[in-house]
């Protein structure tokens, strides 16, 4: 069940497969003879300097996959100079996670309550230290992930001893699991003073459907950055400036909400063209190598995000595993870079690309 929430997709499971081919049909335009290069991978990423530009995408449920949680998730980032996004249904309230992690934390934040509950959840994330504020766009609803529905865990979903009549098979062969989920259970940063409890009706609190005057109303209440996730074309891109963004996220959610959306490689270019430089633009969807991030990079992004890769190894080994798919991404994407013969992200453009038209 948990490793089909995390691996499946919507529907037919096109647009998560698009994310992938669409990297897979990039080709390098290596400069030979370069010498000895040795590249620097370092950005700043909304004022925030960071070692390579990985960044750990929000995701739901988190608190799932591991005992150490949205937590060690953090602290995996920060150990390697980075940060993690905490989404509000990762299993872990955001005080919780800021406390213990003691690490640069942003927050992505999603309200089904409206805006009331939207307010509360900004004001919790600054008093907690956060910084940079996540709003996505894309979940009015959520998609349809088939693979979830076989396991009986559509939303909404509750993790709780109900789940072990038909799931027990599952659960009893993993009893280290169960009793560590048992123990600290799921909690979210969901509306009113504390966290709320042990699972009720998780998934279907996910569903946010902000409007662009929510986003103003959102970014007149946040006094930190404020980006905006979601947006696959230029005009969506150019709303989100004007509502406030100081970032945008080129994001189908990885292929987990509308099947039949582009690959987000492929409207990068668009949206960076849109923007023209006035805000920050990031990426994610279908990044599972070093190489991919600098792809991503050449064709205008600052920084990536990703996902699955950083779930699995959390899943794993912990925050461990975290760390080794970061150092993994990072030591793909120096030599990368070597082979490539470009000593400097701030270098990557197009012209190091050969990419298909569609």
């Amino acid at each position: 069940m948990v490793f089909d929430y995390v691996d499946g997709g919507a529907d037919d499971e096109v647009t998560m497969r698009r994310n992938e081919d669409a990297f897979a049909a990039v080709a390098f335009r290596p400069k030979m003879a370069s010498g000895n290069v040795e590249p620097r991978l370092g950005v700043t990423v909304l004022g925030t300097e960071i070692d390579f530009p990985v960044l750990l995408a929000p995701c739901g449920l988190v608190r799932l996959l591991h005992a150490d949680g949205p937590t060690g998730v953090a602290r995996a980032a920060a150990s390697r100079g980075t940060v993690s996004v905490l989404s509000t249904v990762s299993g872990s309230p955001v005080e919780v996670v800021a406390g213990e992690s003691k690490a640069p934390l942003w927050f992505q934040l999603y309200s089904s309550a409206g805006l009331s509950e939207a307010d509360s959840l900004c004001d919790r994330a600054a008093a907690a230290g956060v910084d940079v504020l996540m709003v996505t766009v894309d979940t009015p609803t959520l998609g349809n992930r088939e693979r979830d529905v076989r396991h009986g865990v559509a939303p909404p979903l509750r993790v709780d001893a109900h789940n072990a009549v038909p799931l027990g098979l599952q659960v009893l062969a993993r009893p280290r699991w169960a009793a560590q989920l048992a123990a600290t259970g799921i909690r979210l940063s969901r509306k009113g003073a504390g966290p709320v409890g042990h699972g009720s009706g998780l998934l279907s609190s996910v569903a946010s459907p902000f409007s662009w005057d929510d986003l103003v109303h959102v970014r007149n209440r946040w006094h930190g950055q404020f980006v905006v996730k979601g947006v696959l074309s230029g005009a969506d891109a150019r709303r989100a400036v004007d509502s406030g963004a100081d970032a945008v996220v080129v994001s189908n959610h990885g292929g987990r909400q509308l099947d039949g959306a582009p690959a987000t490689l492929q409207t990068l270019p668009g949206v960076v063209a849109a923007v023209g430089g006035d805000v920050e633009v990031l990426i994610d969807g279908g990044i599972r190598r070093g190489s991919h991030v600098v792809a991503a990079l050449a064709l205008g992004a600052r920084a990536v995000l990703i996902g699955r890769p950083y779930l699995f190894g959390l899943a794993s080994a912990g925050e461990q595993g975290v760390v080794r798919i970061l150092d993994i991404l990072r030591a793909e994407m120096h030599r990368t870079m070597v082979l490539m013969g470009c000593s400097s992200v701030d270098q990557l453009s197009p012209d190091w690309l050969e990419v298909p038209r569609t």
